[in-house]
């Protein structure tokens, strides 16, 4: 199981009802919807992708969620 991200790249606004299908009709699981309908952090199994690509059409982008390791940027007191 990993978080995809379900991106509207159509234009205007995306339909709420017709997004809130999508999910439910491939039983996907949302991790965070607080960008909805635009944007949607979804959590699926790696083989589910082929079941969900085909219901988005073209105006819907999944995408994998990328996680990157932020620096420590505090300065260090070299001892000796």
């Amino acid at each position: 199981m990993g978080n995809y991200i379900l991106q509207y790249i159509g234009d205007g606004t995306p339909d709420a009802q017709q997004v809130q299908e999508i999910i439910h009709t491939c039983h996907l699981r949302i991790v965070d919807d607080s960008l909805s309908p635009r944007t949607i952090l979804l959590e699926l199994a790696g083989a589910d992708i082929t079941k969900v690509r085909p219901e988005l059409g073209t105006e819907w982008s999944l995408t994998p969620e990328k996680e990157y390791h932020v620096p420590d940027t505090r300065r260090k007191i070299k001892k000796g």
